[in-house]
């Protein structure tokens, strides 16, 4: 039930607020449009271009190989007798 005020015997109510749109449509929306933007101008360095490379290699990240790491070389402590 919208809140309701009485002025002079008429009756104002308040303005709709939309729902907040769904984050996950919003994201898909944006890198719909992303994928568009590099398909039809292809990469010109505008910030739309630089976006789409941000993201393409955040979402691209998992499939690359991991970058080797040096190996820990245990030693043997003798103990205090």
């Amino acid at each position: 039930m919208t809140p309701q005020a009485e002025l002079d015997g008429t009756t104002l109510m308040r303005p709709r607020v939309s729902e907040p749109a769904d984050e996950h449509d919003v994201m898909r929306e944006q890198l719909e449009y992303l994928i568009a933007h590099a398909a039809e101008r292809g990469t010109c360095g505008c910030s739309d271009c630089q976006r789409y490379l941000r993201v393409r290699s955040l979402l691209l990240e998992i499939f690359t190989e991991p970058a080797p790491q040096a190996a820990l070389q245990l030693v043997a402590i003798p103990m205090a007798a």
